[in-house]
């Protein structure tokens, strides 16, 4: 059996940058450092470069080489001049650049083979002054470089490639997972990897944690990291009860039997279609292009799409018990039915006897109405009316509503376009992986 500190060591061995590694990313950052500075200098901008993220605070993982360079321009520039400055120092600097978007516009390049990017905030002295959330970032940077011990940078790297390979890695809409900051933060304060997977059982809903004396403002969300830059916000925002439970899952499953799998899963092997299949007949699918938009908003839109047309279903009297979706050229927005067709007629409660006004106008309504299968009777003191369904397949209840369904904007767009799937329509190759790791009862690491 494998022991936890073969398992450490063997993943160690493939995590660690290399010494070549550190050597041609050092130098590439100090040319393309001093590249924006003399940028800058040439158009006569007072600005200072700083580098940030993994790489600064060198808990980076072999491989993971994306470049983030800071540009701190004086508090009282105007913000779109800040902006605008930011964007034609980066775009001169960097090849094959796009402009991407978040609080403020930046500026996404390749230099000399690495992604880099090119981000512009304010030089402020104390976070308490910031002008814009990404005025943060340097402190992030400082704080972890200020308090992370040597010996516990490959901690930090053990706990990120653990993370990435039990699927709960990134703060991105996408996985609704762990931030790396989140992950250095958790072994500053447990001390090493193994240590944070021994406390992640007390993450219970709740749970409030911290690494400084000050009081905790109030978060709304279940599982609080309190950031020790700003006591105002939560790091641990972005992790979904989902990933938090999985994480949780992962480290107590790991800690009873450690391989290496945890850390570099196997990928699925997909089951033959007639697999997929016969376990697919409670399912139903809309499949549609995938809009022009970034993933953050892609995925939110792609959740709530799902949640909508479970909505949906269920108000037209269907038992839903989970969604699903998976994106790729298209999007396939799914949902697990209790059954897809329904008895031909139900009965409808109406009001209570004794709420005369709306008693008459439920009688009005469905006395000699098309869908009325018996006419309204009193049952228990409630007025009931045996009718037809309006939709017995939920298909065609699909079909005909889902341009209705608030799917999101960009969705919504699409919806139109809409293909609706079920029974073994839903079996495509295309899906195949993703109806595997959907339908199996296997973990990650148990592939």
């Amino acid at each position: 059996m494998t022991t936890r500190q073969e398992t450490r060591s063997a993943v160690l061995k493939k995590i660690v940058p290399t010494r070549e590694e550190r050597e041609a990313l050092r130098e590439a950052v100090d040319r393309l450092t001093g590249e924006l500075q003399t940028t800058a200098g040439e158009r006569d901008i007072d600005l200072s470069v700083q580098l940030v993220g993994s790489i600064a605070k060198d808990t980076y993982l072999r491989g993971a080489l994306d470049i983030d360079l800071f540009l701190l321009f004086p508090p009282d520039v105007e913000r779109e001049t800040m902006k605008q400055r930011a964007l034609d120092i980066g775009i001169a600097v960097l090849k094959d650049w796009d402009i991407q978007y978040a609080e403020h516009p930046y500026v996404r390049g390749n230099y000399d083979g690495y992604d880099v990017d090119i981000v512009p905030c304010y030089d402020v002295k104390d976070p308490a002054e910031m002008q814009s959330a990404v005025d943060r970032t340097p402190f992030h940077t400082r704080y972890v470089r200020e308090h992370l011990r040597e010996e516990q940078k490959n901690e930090v790297r053990l706990l990120k490639q653990f993370m990435q390979g039990v699927g709960c890695y990134s703060a991105e809409e996408r996985v609704r997972g762990f931030a790396g900051y989140l992950a250095e933060l958790l072994v500053i304060r447990y001390d090493t990897f193994e240590k944070v997977l021994r406390h992640a059982p007390d993450w219970r809903d709740g749970a409030v944690l911290s690494l400084t004396d000050a009081p905790a403002a109030m978060f709304p969300e279940s599982f609080v990291f309190v950031d020790p830059v700003d006591p105002e916000r939560n790091v641990a925002a972005a992790v979904s009860d989902e990933k938090r439970r999985l994480f949780i899952q992962a480290a107590m499953a790991y800690l009873e039997k450690p391989r290496i799998t945890y850390f570099f899963p196997r990928s699925v092997e997909p089951w033959p279609l007639e697999d997929v299949a016969s376990r697919l007949d409670s399912w139903i699918g809309a499949a549609l292009p995938r809009p022009d938009v970034v993933d953050d908003i892609l995925y939110s839109q792609v959740r709530k799409a799902v949640g909508s047309i479970r909505t949906l279903l269920e108000e037209h009297d269907f038992t839903t018990h989970s969604g699903a979706y998976h994106v790729d050229d298209d999007i396939l927005l799914a949902v697990e039915l209790e059954q897809l067709e329904l008895s031909r007629d139900r009965i409808h409660p109406g009001p209570p006897a004794e709420q005369e006004e709306h008693a008459a106008a439920f009688q009005k309504k469905w006395s000699g109405h098309p869908r009325t299968l018996r006419e309204p009777y009193l049952e228990d003191g409630r007025w009931m009316v045996r009718i037809t369904r309006r939709y017995r397949h939920a298909g065609e209840l699909l079909r005909d509503k889902i341009d209705e369904v608030n799917l999101g904007k960009h969705l919504s767009d699409m919806a139109s376009q809409a293909r609706v799937l079920t029974d073994g329509e839903l079996a495509q190759e295309k899906y195949a992986a993703f109806w595997t790791e959907q339908l199996s009862d296997q973990m990650p690491w148990e592939r």
